[in-house]
């Protein structure tokens, strides 16, 4: 305790130090420290993560083409303005000039062109940014400051693809002297904030970018930010955030427990804001290509068996609703015919596992030819749900082993097919985000990481995905993803949990915080003192 109350003393201090100019009224000397829910990243590389903590980062540094609000709505940001051909296989983009990298390169077409080669290039091993630039075919720089972005069939997603972190442009010059590793470790974009050091486990520092003026549209500040320095420090322990943000050593905590951000809101010291995030619900995906999940009555009867809204009210009072389908309530594309899947019924999901042969043994777990009816569950993304799942399906006889893992043995387990339950969750604006679970194509194996975590493969949901993402229409579009919602469930291969929500709370100090395209990330370059 005394060394804890040390820690956080010398971080008052500090805090103090840097933050005494913003209370004598110079808010340009302003020091910002974020709290982060995790110390695992390994990239800030846009074009290769798929870490929302990495993203937290990277959408500081760098900018997109097209700019979309926390709400989705678009505006020219890198790109002034884009003409969609006709078959929708190709988009022509007018860039804003007068842009440069952090490292004084110019930002234009070549740039990129750059980015998106690369991205589609298997050696660079892109693992969220690949999905997102859909069928690329090939980019044609057409001026300095005019491409036009090719795809190998219609691809109606391409617009809103260009308002996403993992297409951000990349300095070319920056990742040929550093190549991929180096760029990883200190990358150079074109955003508010330049890249200053990062000490890993412990925290990245970045600052002011002094001739940033390309600010989008919405953005109340359109010149340089008005913080100096965001420290984005790595604090997993959620009471420990907590108890940094009390004692003034952070000013903002990333997933702050669901009861201390109802608490510290109504203080009056500190304020919350609640992002539902669109894309992947939280959710489980479920294995079906090993043990007793390959057979379909028992993953039907596992989801029957969880109560959806009691865990949610339990582990989020009220801040995270129960989640129903494999997109978000939120998106246009949601259709509420998934809702109908799966209520929680024990006695049903008890006769259901029953009727396909696992009986009820000594120890109260089913068995089924000798063998328990146990499921491995490694999660990395919240244990505790994991923990009150585990609970619930134990009461019909299932024995779910629930391991906390980092992300370096999530993979490894994942390489060697060597689960049963994953959980997942995904922040993405359109419902294009299902082909990076479900389609056949995303099936990981050795030394290709993809997210088709359930490992199912169906022609037939190919390729209603791919005619989805190539539709002509909004409403073709929403009729093949209402069919596909309704395959995944029917399929019972992903359980959907709850919304996923991001629970930032931050000092009453400070205003300007927005939720990014999604409402996960937090842009920090509106940010300024509060009075």
């Amino acid at each position: 305790m005394t060394g804890r109350r040390t820690l956080l003393l010398a971080g008052t201090i500090l805090l103090a130090g840097l933050l005494g100019p913003m209370g004598r009224g110079h808010a340009q000397d302003m020091t910002i420290v974020w709290a982060d829910d995790s110390n695992s990243d390994v990239t800030y590389d846009p074009r290769v993560t798929q870490s929302r903590h990495e993203e937290q980062v990277i959408v500081q540094v760098f900018d997109q083409l097209i700019a979309a609000d926390e709400n989705g709505k678009m505006s020219p940001w890198l790109a002034t303005s884009w003409t969609v051909a006709p078959d929708n296989k190709s988009v022509t983009l007018k860039l804003r000039e007068g842009v440069k990298f952090h490292d004084g390169t110019p930002f234009n077409a070549e740039a990129v062109k750059f980015t998106f080669d690369t991205i589609a290039d298997p050696k660079t091993g892109s693992q969220g940014a690949v999905d997102m630039l859909g069928p690329y075919e090939g980019s044609d720089v057409l001026g300095p400051y005019e491409i036009r972005v090719r795809y190998k069939r219609p691809f109606a997603d391409a617009v809103s693809s260009y308002t996403e972190n993992e297409l951000s442009p990349v300095s070319p010059t920056a990742v040929q002297k550093l190549g991929n590793t180096g760029f990883a470790q200190a990358p150079v974009g074109t955003g508010p904030f330049k890249f200053v050091s990062w000490e890993k486990g412990r925290e990245v520092v970045l600052e002011r970018n002094p001739d940033y003026k390309w600010a989008p549209s919405f953005s109340a500040v359109q010149g340089p930010p008005k913080v100096a320095k965001i420290i984005h420090r790595f604090i997993p322990n959620a009471a420990t955030r907590v108890a940094a943000l009390e004692a003034g050593e952070v000013q903002i905590s990333d997933i702050t427990p669901p009861l201390d951000t109802n608490r510290l809101a109504d203080g009056g010291k500190f304020k919350a804001t609640v992002g539902v995030a669109a894309g992947l619900p939280y959710g489980l995906l479920l294995n079906t290509s090993r043990g007793p999940f390959a057979e379909k009555p028992v993953r039907e009867a596992f989801m029957t068996a969880i109560d959806r809204p009691k865990l949610s009210q339990n582990l989020f009072f009220g801040l995270a609703k129960p989640a129903w389908g494999p997109l978000a309530p939120s998106m246009a594309a949601y259709s509420k015919s998934v809702e109908a899947y799966y209520p929680f019924n024990r006695d049903k999901a008890a006769k259901m596992l029953e009727d396909a042969g696992w009986k009820v043994g000594a120890n109260g777990i089913r068995e089924k030819g000798g063998k328990p009816l146990s499921l491995y569950a490694p999660c990395l993304l919240e244990p505790d749900t994991c923990v009150a799942i585990q609970g619930d399906v134990k009461r019909v006889g299932i024995d779910l082993k629930v391991e906390n893992v980092l992300k370096q043995k999530q993979d490894e387990l994942i390489f060697a097919n060597d689960y049963d339950v994953l959980p997942i969750r995904w922040v993405n604006n359109s419902p294009s985000v299902l082909t990076i679970p479900f389609t056949s194509a995303n099936i990981p194996e050795p030394g290709k990481f993809k997210f088709n975590w359930a490992r199912w493969a169906d022609p037939a949901l190919d390729k209603l995905l791919a005619d989805a993402g190539s539709a002509t229409s909004p409403e073709q579009a929403s009729k093949l993803y209402t069919d596909a919602q309704k395959m995944i469930m029917d399929a019972a291969i992903f359980f959907p949990v709850h919304d996923q929500v991001q629970t930032v709370v931050h000092s009453a100090k400070i205003k300007g915080l927005r939720y990014a395209v999604g409402q996960w990330q937090v842009r920090l370059q509106e940010v300024e003192p509060a009075n």
